[in-house]
């Protein structure tokens, strides 16, 4: 009896995170470049039953970004940037360079192209600055500045996607050891449009239903057992 308690309430910690997964998806639905956030469980390891099942299975819980194409999205900025194909937008912080797919650039006081925390955008010659107002973008990230070349975007990835932490404000850091390579050749940027989140609600409000009915399946299931327990109890103690 002990063991169908401690696998149901496995199965609800494992419900418990992947509504925290969507939850954190669906606030994002409209943030440009935002990738969603997965669960993996390894469900079938170390299922044994008792309190070790409810440890385990917040173990064996393994988030995945689903770093799939979100739709392009004209905004006729000049400065909105989207990419298409593999490969992140860099950006300088105080911490490092990070990775972006969100492209909604502007320009700081000093001319500097930045992204919405005020960090610089990064080209092949550092920090993109524009000398004028006449802004052009090709799709192989050429920047041309009233007929000037303020260099090329630098575009980057990593061999193994899952080396990517997601960070705030749209931002991915490359975990140590992690294999960093251009990816000029594999994406194609376009100028006056965002990329759109790959998080589609209806999807995700599907997705919400069907684990909130697994929870409250493993939820009955625990109060049903209880019950059924308290009775043997009942019955031995008055036996």
């Amino acid at each position: 009896m002990g063991d169908g308690i401690g696998l149901a309430g496995s199965a609800m910690v494992s419900r418990e995170l992947q509504q925290e997964a969507l939850v954190h998806n669906l606030a994002n639905v409209s943030t440009p470049g935002f990738k969603a956030a997965r669960i993996f469980a390894r469900v079938l390891e170390d299922v044994n039953g008792g309190i070790d099942s409810v440890r385990e299975a917040a173990r064996n819980q393994e988030m995945y970004i689903d770093f799939s194409q979100g739709p392009l999205q004209r905004t006729g900025r000049v400065l909105d940037l989207a990419l298409e194909g593999q490969g992140f937008f860099v950006v300088s912080t105080p911490d490092g360079e990070r990775f972006t797919r969100n492209g909604n650039f502007s320009l700081d006081q000093s001319g500097q192209m930045v992204n919405a925390s005020g960090f610089p955008v990064m080209s092949d010659a550092g920090p993109v600055v524009l000398r004028g107002n006449d802004v052009a973008v090709d799709e192989s990230g050429e920047i041309l500045s009233s007929g000037e070349s303020s260099g090329r975007l630098l575009i980057k990835s990593v061999t193994n996607l899952q080396d990517l932490v997601q960070e705030g404000g749209g931002l991915f850091s490359p975990r140590p050891g992690a294999e960093l390579r251009d990816a000029e050749s594999t994406a194609r940027v376009f100028q006056g449009c965002l990329e759109g989140s790959n998080v589609f609600g209806l999807d995700e409000m599907v997705r919400m239903t069907s684990v909130l009915k697994h929870y409250e399946a493993a939820q009955r299931m625990i109060q049903m057992q209880n019950t059924t327990l308290s009775r043997a109890v009942n019955d031995l103690i008055q036996a």
